[in-house]
């Protein structure tokens, strides 16, 4: 079976700080969508399923740095 030769392109400590990220933008939206009496909506990219969306992307991207750490 073949794999999807997928290899880390940065240092495994940048694919830390991306995974961080990513939860905190995860994090932002969610709470934005919950209508909290904070007004997050002066934050980057309005709307906060895309918050989610990039959050869960750059999360994704972390995780591939972080191969060369299993071997």
């Amino acid at each position: 079976m073949k794999g999807l030769k997928v290899d880390a392109i940065m240092p495994w400590e940048l694919g830390c700080l991306l995974i961080l990220i990513g939860i905190i933008l995860i994090f932002l939206g969610n709470r934005q969508s919950k209508k909290t009496d904070i007004d997050l909506n002066k934050l980057p990219f309005i709307k906060p399923i895309t918050k989610i969306i990039f959050g869960g992307a750059i999360i994704l991207v972390g995780v591939i740095q972080l191969f060369p750490l299993l071997r």
